[in-house]
């Protein structure tokens, strides 16, 4: 073997054609004179994510991809040449030459210039915001105002990343610089991130936008939990005007499962169903929830299904059909009651009984009959099932089986 030394780009292309045609990394690593950790290490460094709603190399949706499929923990760790890519729903990783090779002399300069920023969103910023200050000459303090999501970061770290050619601009392609002071204290970046997704999702906007169209088909999410050391909870979605309540199972507290779930959904309803039944979801501020658009978009075609909203903290009384719901469920499963031990089968139960309660809200009619009549579809799709009035329990032992 060689001395170490960097993979050029050709080494790159070797490595992608010859993982595409299946060798393993002892073969790819002999072609170049390279040890095979070189290789393994490559392309789990710069292996990129393609997907509609996360950048090339988010860590996130990476993550999001490795917990999806267990193939991309092992080699290759990526999906070039996964006979199942093709039709496959889930997040997929693949290993590209140039791509490589870019992020690799991005990372280079982040490295060099020591900055607090990556390489994905230096790339975000060069395609989106550069445009507008070279063509469109707009002004900084107007970018930041319209582009809060990109620019999370201060005007003083933006100039910062202009004098150090981070981002392809110069002081000359700016209208206006004005002085600023070094910045002392380090500002949470990751917070600034999540309130980024709350711009036009407030309880504000949810508001406005139901005023304006009443006859919007409203949805609510939230989840319950069990013992605090529980790692499962359930995941409640509910439709307002029917008071119609699905309930599904999730292994963990977290947004990759959440995101499973409404994946799931997708699949099960279709996107025309999807769309057509769910308009509005309004949901708390749980860090569970903090993945919008794999909820609003069809992630196969980037279509918008249904817009996201998100309740002012500590206010459930801005969701209150739901919460009303869950007393429903606390019959069954009482606060301080471990959930580790249910099962999906024992959920479905207790979501179809409880669906079955006729309500005085309603008219005395349950949620499964008015949801029946009015989206039959989704009734059949979601396999709801109906249950004569003297056979509705909500005896736990008659749901916990």
């Amino acid at each position: 073997m060689t001395n170490y030394k960097q993979l050029s780009k050709e080494d790159r292309n070797t490595i992608e054609n010859l993982i595409n045609k299946g060798f393993n990394f002892s073969y790819i690593a002999d072609s170049i004179n390279y040890d095979r950790t070189t290789i393994s290490k490559e392309i789990r460094r710069n292996r990129y994510l393609k997907n509609h709603f996360f950048s090339p190399y988010s860590l996130s949706g990476i993550k999001k991809a490795l917990a999806m499929c267990d193939r991309l923990s092992k080699p290759p760790y990526c999906c070039n040449n996964c006979k199942s890519k093709n039709h496959c729903t889930k997040y997929h990783l693949y290993y590209n030459a140039s791509i490589a090779q870019n992020h690799y002399q991005s990372s280079l300069i982040e490295a060099r210039n020591g900055v607090d920023i990556t390489s994905e969103e230096i790339e975000l910023i060069n395609k989106n915001i550069v445009p507008l200050v070279k063509n469109k000459k707009q002004s900084v303090n107007q970018i930041y105002i319209n582009h809060p999501d990109i620019l999370y970061f201060s005007k003083t770290t933006f100039y910062k990343y202009v004098n150090n050619g981070i981002i392809s601009l110069t002081n000359f392609d700016l209208p206006r610089k004005v002085k600023y002071k070094k910045r002392h204290k380090k500002k949470n970046k990751e917070y600034k991130k999540d309130m980024a997704i709350m711009i036009n999702r407030t309880y504000e906007d949810y508001i406005i936008r139901i005023d304006k169209e009443p006859n919007l088909n409203i949805w609510q999410l939230d989840t319950v939990i069990g013992l605090n050391d529980d790692s499962k909870c359930l995941m409640t979605f509910l439709f307002v005007e029917t008071n119609f309540m699905i309930i599904r199972l999730l292994d963990k507290k977290n947004v990759i499962n959440v995101d499973n779930e409404f994946t799931n959904i997708q699949i099960t309803l279709g996107k025309d169903l999807y769309k057509e039944v769910i308009d509005i979801i309004l949901t708390d501020n749980g860090a569970e929830f903090f993945d919008p658009h794999h909820l609003e978009y069809d992630l196969d075609s980037g279509q918008k299904l249904c817009s996201l909203y998100y309740c002012h903290p500590n206010s459930p009384e801005e969701k209150a059909e739901l919460e009303k719901n869950h007393e429903y469920i606390r019959y069954v499963l009482p606060k301080k009651t471990s959930f580790e031990n249910i099962t999906k089968d024992d959920i479905k139960r207790l979501e179809d009984n409880i669906n079955n309660i006729p309500r005085e809200i309603l008219g005395g009619k349950t949620p499964y009959e008015l949801t029946k009549e009015k989206f039959p579809t989704l009734i059949e799709k979601l396999n709801s099932n109906y249950i004569n009035p003297d056979d509705v329990s909500l005896n736990p032992k008659d749901i916990i089986k």
